[in-house]
């Protein structure tokens, strides 16, 4: 199914305060229908743990919790920083890091389309690239990503997870 097809009235946005629920819930059914499909990205007990209702408030709070909408159904959420320190030490280029992407199970390209609404709104603030990470050994999602353009770039890891750093070229020299 082409998602430029099915998917209409597509506005990507910062979320405004009262919307972190609306995050929360996109996250916690893409968990469940991870864990139905046999997907270990990211196991229920630790995630929503870390990544609760008040890590989004949070973010909307600091203008980093990105939201696609379709009229006003909620399709997908992200946390969206400027700095990372997962990738402390490497490349300093101008980047925006894409954490907690999550899209409402059974809308086909919801996911793509804020990817590619967010790399617009990235390209326009002048990024070079679009940065995110993934859990190693997670063949799916890894090429997925890669199928999207974002290339391996290293590992970063912490306590029991090891991620594969990705990152998508947006802006070249010539066009700064």
């Amino acid at each position: 199914m082409n998602e430029r097809n099915v998917l209409r009235n597509l506005v990507l946005r910062r979320a405004r305060r009262g919307e972190a629920e609306a995050a929360f819930r996109l996250v916690e059914g893409r968990v469940a229908w991870m864990e139905k499909t046999g997907i270990s990205q990211w196991p229920r007990r630790h995630y929503l743990s870390v990544y609760n209702r008040a890590y989004f408030q949070a973010a909307v709070r600091r203008a980093e919790l990105w939201l696609l909408f379709e009229g006003v159904r909620p399709l997908a959420c992200a946390v969206v920083l400027t700095r990372d320190e997962r990738w402390r030490g490497r490349d300093e280029a101008s980047a925006w890091y894409v954490h907690n992407l999550a899209s409402l199970p059974g809308v086909p390209g919801a996911g793509a389309a804020f990817l590619r609404l967010l790399e617009k709104e990235a390209r326009r603030a002048q990024a070079e690239y679009l940065r995110l990470d993934c859990k190693t050994g997670a063949r799916k999602i890894n090429a997925y990503y890669r199928k999207k353009g974002f290339v391996f770039t290293g590992y970063w890891g912490n306590g029991e997870y090891r991620g594969n750093l990705r990152q998508k070229k947006l802006i070249t020299g010539e066009e700064r």
